[in-house]
């Protein structure tokens, strides 16, 4: 009896150490996994009831995730949490440290099971009758490729209207997300000739670039915001439109960059330096002409730049491009524009000249400019005249300099540079349509008959009184021959004259200044070479 009850008391020792060896290994096991219990990673996951045995059949994870499809973004954590911890729990039946501990079968066959749960998201889809009668039970497994497949198309787990909806948004944001490349495109090509357009040297590069960029406009922003489906055809159409205006443009900014090097080579250099001795003789004529040219910029408006864009598009797209405008330019209404074209001369009085208290101030300005233009004529045939001369001196200079800036290049080496675009004043009227698909525009040179046209119309204006103290004749250039005829192309201030210095400038001077109360009449006129001209001013000389 005795030994019986000591085999028990072995066997229950045995089986309390036994135990005892099995929680401590559990218990490391536990604490590397990061888990408390095997509890923590579950078979199931979810539990759906159904009502009947077809719904019970018929069920499966798409209609799962159909009804609840806030469990997938849950159930995909849930996933990623096992199989986090199914990684920890193979480290550990790989590990000898594992492998060589007493009661290490039993924990492996745990972990055996706890892999199995840790495999998927399942749910357990249970019919219960209404009566509580539990008549059938399925398991649905979820692994990641499941979710992937819904994720990457929720038309999966969507009804007819619901998917309808999805199509329309992801066709509305494909057509969104071509439109920003397209408009990025342009942008790229705006940035582009913003950031070159200033250092544009070349004789009509700004406006060439300027032309360039509205071309641009015209056949891209438009028709961008008109495609309505991401695959058209017409995103082709656009592609063929930008590249030969993008490489026009780069090819327009490389021969710019090319003429730039050429300026800071030691072959310009030289020429320079051997114009420089040739040039000192002549530097205060061309620094006179200079201040001519500037005079007439002040006084009737220089090229201006404004930041405009040509297109208003909803989400603001499209980057501005600094186009280069004369300020004598009225944008109007279609209108306007057709009653300016018949008539306008009244039209400009009507919008560059909208101030009447302003009208004698601007009617001498006018019969100065008239005579500043026909002075700066004379200087520029001077220059030319000037220019030949230096020819035997220049040397080999590039023909692609001289092809796209001649004036760029005499400017550097001193020469005064009269502009065509300084010797013609005009008024511009344009007109654009609301979508810029239609564009107009005619301009109004002021030649000498249009200007004398002009200050007769404000003339016309002006009060009695005023109209007898601002009367004046206007300087032609028929009286301006005649006076140099009749002083015999000679200064008679200095006596200097043409036949001595044939590139000798003259000018004709009011006697008494129009400032004073002098006419332009042939007694208060007088021939002056260009040095006395300026020496003398606004003075009276006796």
């Amino acid at each position: 009896m005795f030994f019986v009850v000591a085999i028990i008391l072995a066997l229950i020792v045995v089986k309390i150490i036994t135990e005892q060896q099995y929680k401590t290994l559990e218990s490391k096991a536990f604490e590397e996994v990061g888990i408390s219990s095997w509890e923590v990673i579950p078979y199931f996951d979810d539990h759906i009831i159904v009502k009947s045995r077809q719904a019970l059949e018929k069920y499966d994870k798409i209609k799962f995730f159909k009804e609840n499809k806030a469990k997938l973004a849950e159930a995909e954590t849930i996933l990623e949490r096992k199989n986090a911890m199914a990684m920890k729990l193979r480290k550990l039946l790989g590990s000898d440290e594992y492998s060589s501990q007493p009661q290490y079968s039993r924990l492996k066959k745990q972990i055996e099971i706890a892999l199995k749960g840790a495999g998927a998201y399942r749910i357990r889809v249970s019919y219960i009758t209404s009566a509580g009668n539990k008549l059938g039970e399925r398991e649905i497994s979820v692994n990641q490729y499941d979710i992937n497949k819904f994720k990457n198309d929720p038309s999966l787990l969507m009804g007819k209207s619901e998917y309808n909806k999805l199509l329309k948004e992801q066709q509305k944001a494909a057509l969104e997300k071509k439109q920003r490349e397209y408009y990025k495109t342009v942008n790229d090509v705006i940035e582009y000739a913003n950031n070159n357009k200033d250092s544009l040297v070349m004789k009509g590069a700004q406006g060439q670039l300027d032309d360039l960029v509205g071309k641009l406009f015209d056949r891209t922003v438009n028709s961008i915001k008109k495609i309505k489906t991401p695959d058209s055809e017409e995103w082709d159409v656009i592609d063929n439109a930008v590249t030969p205006l993008r490489n026009e443009i780069e090819q327009l900014v490389s021969t710019n960059q090319q003429i730039l090097a050429y300026y800071d080579s030691p072959d310009f250099a030289k020429i320079k330096e051997t114009c420089e001795v040739l040039m000192s003789t002549q530097r205060e004529f061309n620094e006179y002409i200079n201040e001519k040219v500037q005079s007439i910029s002040q006084l009737f408006g220089t090229r201006v730049v404004r930041t405009e864009t040509t297109h208003e598009d909803e989400y603001n797209y499209i980057r501005p491009y600094k186009k280069t405008i004369t300020p004598f330019t009225a944008e109007v209404s279609a209108t306007v524009f057709a009653s300016a074209e018949n008539n306008p001369l009244e039209y400009i009085v009507k919008y560059f000249y909208p101030h009447k208290s302003s009208y004698p101030e601007q009617i001498q300005k006018l019969y100065q400019l008239v005579e500043e233009l026909e002075t700066l004529r004379d200087a520029k045939q001077i220059i030319e005249n000037y220019k030949a001369e230096y020819q035997q001196y220049l040397g080999d200079v590039p023909a692609f300099i001289m092809e796209n800036d001649e004036a760029g290049f005499y400017s550097r080496l001193g020469f005064a540079n009269i502009d065509e675009s300084t010797l013609t004043v005009e008024y511009k009227f344009a007109y654009t349509s609301g979508g810029g698909m239609a564009q107009r525009a005619f301009t109004v040179p002021m030649t000498e008959e249009i200007i004398a046209e002009l200050i007769k119309v404000l003339e016309s204006k002006l009060t009695a009184g005023a109209f007898a103290k601002e009367q004046r004749t206007l300087m032609t250039k028929k009286l301006r021959e005649h006076i140099k005829e009749r002083d015999n192309y000679t200064c008679c201030n200095c006596g200097n004259s043409t036949h001595a210095e044939p590139n000798l400038l003259l000018e004709i001077d009011h006697i008494i200044p129009v400032s004073k109360g002098g006419r332009t009449e042939e007694s208060n006129l007088q021939t002056l070479c260009w040095k006395c001209n300026r020496a003398k001013s606004n003075k009276i000389v006796s």
